[in-house]
């Protein structure tokens, strides 16, 4: 039993703490980054020009506002370019955003680690990333420039100045994206207000598909995709770990099972003349089947329930403070886009699988046992030294 509970208890803390590193990748990229649904023009996932952005996005933001499942939306003007220090020039994606807006829709502000979300009434304010501003060795208050093209594709520069410094859990996207005042950007481009994205952040992520689907029924015309579909290796992941979820916790109770047959053997091998006498005195083999039976049961889940609690109690008692990896790891994590800090999590679906299995482990382990067992022959058990 002590056994069983131990196996159980490693195993539920161990896939915890998986599942909960899945389920925060899924959080944060979605929160941070992608969004539950995203809408563009066509033509803009193939080419990424300034002059393929969405036409009618004040209609379409007025559809969105009206959905009651919708949390927060924000239009984004966005060009590729390059941004250029005293030390070094590197490639960057520009994005032009209204700061509230922006804020509701992806929570930037709240990674603001240093400086503040365009708080300064400064001119021309630009948000970096921590892992952009290490690399081009700018901190608050510096002066960096920004090239890019406008719809006619004309080279802009304009000098911009470090008004914050923000870190999400992804340091690639930290490394090469800015965040700008949409004004600002679209004073350079000469333009009215442009929108070359509309990201969508909804109450319930189960509303994504619907939400889009009405949405593409309004707007055939527009690129309505939904995080599963911008990201499907995010999908696949989740897909994934639910069936490696499965197969693991499989393969820890088939070990199990291996463990409790071998200790119903041994305990059939010292009960030889006690079954032989059952045997003579009329017990029939039905009745000895679920007596081993009964046994193999009452070691395997009274393991199993110990293992089941201590396995909820641990990944209780890490969830509610956080298993912090970049103590081993570093910031290997950030890199793929995971955070650092994990919060082990099981759906309570999970403990009704676990149930199945455990009953399974139970049948498969007292079969041979209780077959060696009914095998004996009463006149030769019961002279058995």
């Amino acid at each position: 039993m002590l056994a069983v509970a131990i196996g159980l208890w490693g195993g539920l803390l161990a896939l915890g703490i998986a599942n909960g590193l899945v389920i925060e990748r899924q959080r944060t990229t979605i929160e941070q980054h992608i969004s539950h649904i995203q809408i563009h023009n066509p033509e803009y996932l193939k080419d990424d020009n300034i002059r393929n952005h969405i036409g009618n996005h004040r209609e379409l933001m007025n559809t969105i506002s009206s959905i009651p499942q919708v949390k927060g939306y924000s239009g984004r003007t966005m060009v590729s370019g390059m941004l250029a220090t005293a030390n070094l020039t590197t490639g960057i994606r520009i994005i032009g955003i209204d700061p509230r807006m922006e804020n509701q829709t992806s929570g930037i502000a709240s990674n603001t680690i240093e400086g503040s979300f365009f708080e300064d009434p400064g001119r021309n304010p630009i948000l970096v990333g921590r892992t952009l501003a290490d690399k081009i060795k700018v901190q608050e208050r510096s002066r960096v420039v920004l090239t890019f093209q406008d719809s006619d594709n004309e080279i802009i520069s304009a000098a911009f100045r470090v008004c914050g410094i923000f870190q999400t859990s992804n340091t690639t996207f930290d490394e090469t994206n800015v965040y700008i005042l949409q004004s600002d950007l679209v004073s350079y481009l000469d333009s009215i207000t442009i929108v070359s994205e509309i990201a969508i952040i909804l109450d319930n992520i189960d509303e994504s598909e619907p939400v889009a689907g009405f949405l593409k029924k309004h707007f055939p015309e527009l690129e309505i995709r939904t995080w599963a579909e911008v990201s499907p290796e995010l999908s696949y992941l989740n897909e994934m770990f639910g069936v490696m979820i499965t197969i693991i916790l499989g393969i820890i109770l088939l070990a199990m099972a291996f463990g409790l047959a071998n200790t119903m053997l041994m305990s059939v091998y010292e009960r030889i003349q006690e079954f032989g006498m059952l045997m003579a005195v009329g017990m029939n083999k039905k009745k000895i089947f679920s007596m081993i039976l009964l046994e193999t049961s009452f070691i395997t889940f009274g393991g199993a329930a110990g293992g089941v609690l201590l396995g909820y109690i641990s990944n209780r008692a890490i969830q509610n403070t956080g298993l912090n990896l970049a103590v081993v790891g570093g910031d290997s994590l950030d890199y793929m886009g995971f955070p650092s800090v994990i919060y082990p999590e099981l759906d309570p679906s999970f403990f009704y699988t676990l149930t199945i299995m455990v009953v399974i482990t139970v049948l498969v382990s007292a079969i041979f046992p209780a077959l060696r067992a009914l095998r004996l022959k009463p006149a030769e058990a019961v002279r058995h030294e």
